[in-house]
């Protein structure tokens, strides 16, 4: 939408294409087949046990933080600068949330989105350095939604400095909303997004790189070769 531009090797499209502003080199074909979710055999994390009334654990400063259940979800926020060591975060009942100059960091990290309001919310004023793990439940996924339960609502990836993102965003029944007019996934050595819907606002840059080669992190059964790299550019 706007003045977002999608340019790759082939467009192809079962669903159809909303098109306002947007350019499409080559234009899109319509007739495409359509494919079942290569990740819908992959398990789900173990999920710690919530509280009733779960509530979120918010940071506002400099600080680490270790894998395990974030009930009520996770805020980081007020110019905060988190380090998250290498495992799981099971965030449940509510949103992941980086802004207002709040920052994550960490390799062999993954997300796991589960319950009600358990959204992936990244503002435009956030920084996201991150590597998923290298094995396990998580390996080559950084952001994995439930299949189970609601369907799910709108994911959002707004920051101006994620160029950073190494390995799968996996949202198979919820909505990504990409905005913002930063290098989304420039510097990665790939990035796959997997999910029931993509919409592209503002103009944003996004680059799906594929140099498997240049990182230790696994690509997921059924995303590695099945397509040329895309780049989405303003």
């Amino acid at each position: 939408r706007d003045t977002s531009q999608l340019t790759a090797s082939l467009i192809c499209s079962a669903g159809g294409v909303q098109d306002t502003a947007a350019a499409f080199t080559p234009p899109p074909l319509f007739d495409c087949p359509q494919f079942n979710d290569p990740l819908a055999e992959r398990p789900e994390p173990n999920v710690g046990v919530c509280p009733a009334s779960p509530e979120a654990t918010v940071i506002n400063g400099t600080t680490t933080l270790s894998p395990g259940t974030y009930c009520g979800g996770l805020q980081i926020l007020g110019g905060a600068d988190v380090t998250l060591t290498a495992g799981t975060y099971v965030i449940k009942d509510g949103p992941l949330v980086v802004n207002d100059g709040g920052s994550i960091t960490g390799k062999g990290v993954g997300f796991f989105l589960t319950g009600s309001g358990a959204m992936l919310q990244l503002g435009r004023k956030s920084s996201v350095n991150l590597e998923a793990p290298g094995a396990g439940v998580m390996a080559g996924l950084l952001f994995h939604a439930s299949r189970t339960g609601a369907k799910a609502g709108q994911h959002q990836i707004m920051s101006e400095n994620a160029q950073n993102l190494v390995g799968t965003i996996y949202l198979p029944t919820g909505e990504l909303r990409i905005d913002g007019s930063a290098q989304i996934g420039a510097q990665a050595a790939y990035t796959a997004i997997v999910a029931e819907t993509v919409r592209i606002f503002g103009g944003p840059h996004v680059i799906l790189n594929s140099n498997y080669e240049e990182t230790d992190v696994p690509v997921p059964v059924g995303i590695k070769g099945t397509g040329q790299p895309i780049a989405l550019v303003n």
